[in-house]
């Protein structure tokens, strides 16, 4: 009995290579735990003016900071790391939000413009109408002037020859009154020629 109780005490002392594996890990998490401390307001200060300063840090710079703080080297590294990326994040943010102010300005500005442009056309389509109109106006005023003017001259060449011929038809009459006048004074002529003596009547002798 006693020396199976022994056997069972050594087998509870010999470690697993895993048990082993898991020990180390432990006493590496714990010896970083220790290395790793939390840093104070002052430690941040001083490295948020030494980032101020210049954002990359080089290897002098970070030994001086490592020895002033009291700080690894590699804690110092990743502060640097860790606040340059949200530099970078900030950064990005205000040119994203001023790009965007921008575009809003450009957006505006071309939509004023496209309102404007939409306002020429307008009136340009206003004023090619009224010209087209306008045109057709003076056409059909045109028109009709030569047609007024077309009429009254054949209305002036109507009322010559109408002339003419209330001309010519009193010249007819003249003509003829006076182939009237000219005979009867022939015929007055030719009786004044031939005139018929009148009869003698015998004369009663007066008694008293």
């Amino acid at each position: 009995m006693s020396g199976s109780g022994s056997e069972v005490k050594q087998a509870a002392l010999v470690e697993t290579p895993q048990e082993s594996l898991h020990a180390m890990a432990e006493v590496k998490y714990a010896g970083h735990r220790e290395k790793k401390k939390r840093l104070t307001s002052s430690q941040i200060d001083l490295l948020e003016r030494s980032f101020q300063e210049e954002i990359k840090l080089d290897t002098d710079r970070k030994m001086k900071l490592s020895r002033e703080l009291g700080l690894q080297p590699r804690q110092i590294a990743v502060w640097f790391q860790n606040r340059r990326t949200r530099w970078k994040a900030k950064q990005l943010k205000h040119l994203y939000f001023a790009l965007k102010q921008e575009f809003d300005h450009i957006s505006n500005e071309k939509h004023k413009l496209q309102e404007e442009v939409m306002m020429l056309k307008a009136r340009l389509r206003e004023q090619a109408f009224r010209a087209h109109v306008s045109g057709v106006y003076t056409d059909m005023s045109g028109a009709e002037t030569v047609e007024s003017t077309s009429e009254m001259l054949h209305g002036s060449k109507g009322m010559i020859s109408n002339n003419n011929n209330n001309n010519n038809n009193n010249n007819n009459n003249n003509n003829n009154n006076q182939q009237i006048v000219d005979g009867y004074s022939c015929f007055l002529v030719e009786d004044h020629h031939n005139t018929v003596p009148l009869p003698r009547w015998a004369v009663a002798p007066y008694c008293p």
